[in-house]
């Protein structure tokens, strides 16, 4: 290895050590805030009633909420090519696999890499779609809220909050509808890209060519009603899955109140964190429940559930298809290369 080679990987190593420990340092306030003041016995008593019954059906539905996302992504993806929704499924557990074994959600790098192998697509265009499904998500969430502030009486900040959230995915959006026609891509990447020495600018103008080909998909209008109704019954059936936890806790709350700790959820999980998201999602449960009357004892008991009931399975499914077929032999050191990289 070269000198100039050692110095690069030792500040790249810089940098992965620093997203290591900014997730990590967030999650470790955030949980202890979560646990902060709680009696660890009535935790315990909450958690020993569960509804077993209440919790496979919750664990289903939130199973076929991940099918509709991959169903989804098959749409985002037409500007590319026609992808089955199978594979798309499974890429899309991996990549949630990733999300909780990784900090900084380091899983869209191996979902990318997956899918680009895979389906013989570059891995920024995968990206590009994938970065353009997050922006769709956080819309969703966000347009989902709006009708129940008629209805619910919700705290002016988290109103406050979530039309900023709102405004700053449909500004993400609208950048996306703007730089992906090839023209205005082209005039303004040049105009960034002079500055820089020419073969990192004609590298860089490549891969965000190709980022750029992976976010057209709402370019067509044909697509975009099924991705508006995918995107709100994949939220919609994601919503119940708190719900049905609500029933397997006995929490006496409604579906309105779990599409609102879900959009609280999602916030919490957005900022930097450690693997698994521990610590912003029980603290974004406590607070979202807070919301709604709960013991502080019997929301953690809920964010414990919930967030074991998501991280075991998917995990698990995750790994079952990454090892039968998800990733080939050639492969799967290509993606752990990455993987290890981007985190």
């Amino acid at each position: 290895m070269t000198n100039d080679r050692r110095v690069r990987a030792s500040i790249w190593d810089g940098k992965k050590l620093t997203h290591w420990a900014i997730g990590i340092s967030f999650s470790i306030v955030l949980f202890c805030l979560a646990v902060r003041g709680i009696n660890l016995t009535h935790v315990a008593y909450s958690l020993r009633k569960t509804d077993l019954n209440q919790v496979a059906l919750a664990v289903f539905v939130l199973f076929v909420s991940f099918w509709l996302r991959a169903w989804r992504w098959r749409y985002l993806l037409l500007s590319l090519k026609p992808v089955p929704v199978m594979p798309l499924f499974r890429y899309t557990m991996i990549g949630f696999m990733g999300n909780y074994l990784l900090p900084l959600h380091a899983g869209e790098v191996v979902r990318a890499v997956s899918i680009a192998k895979s389906q013989n697509i570059s891995r920024s265009s995968a990206l590009g779609s994938i970065a353009l499904e997050r922006v769709l998500d956080g819309i969703t969430l966000s347009i989902i809220i709006f009708p129940l502030i008629a209805v619910l009486d919700l705290p002016t900040w988290l109103v406050r909050l979530n039309g900023v959230f709102f405004g700053v995915c449909v500004v993400g959006l609208a950048v996306v509808v703007l730089s992906t026609p090839r023209g205005c891509t082209d005039i303004w990447l040049k105009w960034l890209l002079r500055f820089l020495p020419q073969r990192v600018g004609s590298r860089l103008g490549w891969t965000a060519d190709l980022f750029f080909q992976g976010m057209v998909g709402l370019n067509r209008l044909p697509l975009l009603l099924p991705v508006s109704f995918l995107s709100l019954l994949c939220w919609s059936l994601h919503g119940m899955y708190y719900f049905l936890l609500f029933q397997a806790l006995d929490l006496n709350l409604s579906f309105s109140a779990a599409l609102v700790l879900q959009a609280v959820i999602g916030i919490g999980v957005m900022l930097p964190a450690g693997p698994g998201y521990v610590g912003n999602f029980e603290y974004a449960t406590v607070l979202g429940l807070a919301l709604f009357g709960i013991a502080k004892e019997e929301a953690f008991a809920y964010s414990l559930l919930a967030h074991s009931l998501q991280f075991f399975p998917v995990v698990a499914v995750g790994f079952f298809f990454a090892f039968r077929g998800g990733f080939g032999s050639r492969v799967e050191t290509d993606q752990a290369k990455i993987v290890v990289s981007s985190s």
